[in-house]
């Protein structure tokens, strides 16, 4: 695979940016637990909500639901 100029720029702007806003961030986050933990309580409840619920579709939350199933089996 060869990429091109455009296609290496493109990379190097998406990374300064992550980089860029990880440490912003970082910053943010080290005021107190907080911060960190609950968006220093300035999240609506709809946001936390649906970031909980965006943590099930992670592998560890698959794995969970694969193992219930296959020790309860489906039928129960």
């Amino acid at each position: 695979m060869k990429l091109q100029l455009i296609d290496v720029l493109i990379l190097l702007a998406y990374l300064a940016t992550m980089i860029f806003i990880g440490f912003y961030m970082r910053k943010k986050a080290r005021e107190n637990k907080e911060s960190y933990l609950m968006g220093g309580k300035t999240l609506p409840w709809y946001m936390l909500g649906l970031s909980d619920a965006s943590d099930m579709f992670d592998i560890s939350g698959t794995m969970w639901m694969v193992a219930l199933c296959f020790v309860y089996g489906l039928k129960s």
